[in-house]
């Protein structure tokens, strides 16, 4: 894995300051992609934010006959 990708986080943390915020009120349902600028809840500076959504899959075999 690169080093960006093991600082992804499920969450928004500012750039100047480290504060940690949540994101469900800033994304519509079925975005799965974009960017858009906010301002940081504590330090009050702004930064952008880039998202991309995500989906893993599990796979599992079939047991016959139980359908």
């Amino acid at each position: 894995m690169s080093k960006k990708e093991t600082e992804t986080v499920d969450i928004i943390k500012c750039p100047h300051c480290h504060h940690l915020m949540g994101y469900e009120d800033l994304i519509d349902v079925g975005d799965m992609s974009g960017n858009f600028d906010m301002k940081c809840e504590r330090c009050k500076k702004d930064f952008n934010v880039d998202f991309t959504s995500m989906f893993y899959f599990t796979t599992t075999k079939k047991v016959e006959g139980t359908e």
